[in-house]
C-alpha cells in the first residue's frame, strides 16, 4: 500500500512532536504494509507557516533514522497545502512543496465549513499551472458532504480526491462515513490514505480500510486506491479514472441526499 497522506515529521505541525514520535509512526506504517508513505504537513500561513526550508530538515532527518533502523518504508516529500488566493503565485516561485517536489500533484486542503467559496477558480488556475491538485478527505468537509455536486464539478476539472481510511471506517463519526462510501460509489475519491498524527488514534494504517474497500467495492477499486492511483501521484504520473456516477434520481435520490444530511 502506498499512503499520499500523513504528519509524520517530526515538529512543525499538528502531528509527531519528536524524532521518537516520528519513527514509532513509521513502524506502524511498515508493520502495516505500508511501502511508501508521503509526508505531507500542513502548509497553512496563519498556522502552520512551514516552507521548503522547514519541511526539508526534519524530512532529511527521519529518512536517515528510517533508514539506519532498516524499516522497509520509502519516505517521499510532500505538504498539505492550506487553499489560498496566491496559491499559484507561491507555486511559481517556489514557495509549495508538491508531491516529491515534482510540480505535478499537491495535496490540497479546503476548510471545514459548509460555505466555500472560488473552488472552481483555484482547481482551474492550479490545472493551467501544470499541477493536479489531489483534494484532501472531502468526506470530512462540510462543503462537499452537503452536496456531492461540488465534489464532482472539481473532479470534471481535472482534481483528483483522497479519502480517509478512518472515514471508510467510521472513526469520523456516522456523516463523514456515509459521504466517503457516496463518494466511494459515484467515483469521486481516487486514493485512500491514512492522514495519520499520532501512535493512538490517527495511526499510520491501510490494511483495514482496504479490505472493507474490497469486500464492499470489489479488489480491482481497493487495488487502485490503496496502491496504483498513489503510486501514479508520487511517481508524478498521469492517472486516468473513470467518469464521475450521477447521483441517483428518482426518490432513492432524494432518500440518498437526505440521509447525508442528516
Amino acid at each position: 500500500m502506498v499512503d499520499i497522506h500523513s504528519h509524520i515529521l517530526p515538529g512543525i505541525d499538528d502531528g509527531a512532536k519528536t524524532l521518537d514520535d516520528s519513527l514509532a509512526l513509521c513502524r506502524i506504517a511498515a508493520g502495516d504494509g505500508i511501502v511508501t508513505i508521503a509526508t505531507t504537513p500542513h502548509l497553512m500561513e496563519f498556522k502552520y507557516p512551514n516552507t521548503r526550508e522547514t519541511i526539508e530538515g526534519p524530512f532529511e532527518l527521519l529518512r536517515r533514522a528510517v533508514e539506519a533502523e532498516g524499516l522497509p518504508l520509502r519516505l517521499v516529500r510532500g505538504s498539505e497545502v492550506h487553499v489560498a488566493a496566491d496559491l499559484v503565485v507561491r507555486l511559481r516561485d517556489g514557495d509549495l512543496m508538491t508531491y516529491d517536489d515534482n510540480r505535478k500533484y499537491m495535496l490540497l486542503e479546503f476548510p471545514f465549513q459548509d460555505v466555500v467559496s472560488g473552488t472552481e477558480e483555484v482547481v482551474y488556475r492550479l490545472k493551467l499551472a501544470g499541477v493536479t491538485p489531489v483534494l484532501a478527505h472531502p468526506e470530512r468537509i462540510g462543503f462537499f458532504m452537503k452536496n456531492l455536486s461540488r465534489l464532482e464539478t472539481l473532479v470534471r476539472l481535472g482534481a483528483l480526491a483522497q479519502v480517509t481510511g478512518g472515514s471508510l471506517l467510521g472513526t469520523f463519526g456516522e456523516r463523514s462515513e456515509r459521504a466517503a462510501w457516496r463518494m466511494v460509489a459515484r467515483g469521486l475519491v481516487h486514493a485512500v490514505a491514512s492522514d495519520a498524527h499520532d501512535t493512538r488514534h490517527r495511526r499510520p494504517e491501510l490494511r483495514a480500510a482496504t479490505e472493507l474497500l474490497a469486500s464492499r467495492a470489489g479488489e480491482a477499486t481497493a487495488r487502485r486506491m490503496a496502491y496504483d492511483v498513489p503510486r501514479a501521484i508520487l511517481e508524478g504520473v498521469d492517472v486516468d479514472v473513470p467518469e464521475p456516477v450521477p447521483e441517483p434520481g428518482g426518490l432513492m435520490g432524494r432518500v440518498t441526499r437526505f440521509f447525508a444530511r442528516s
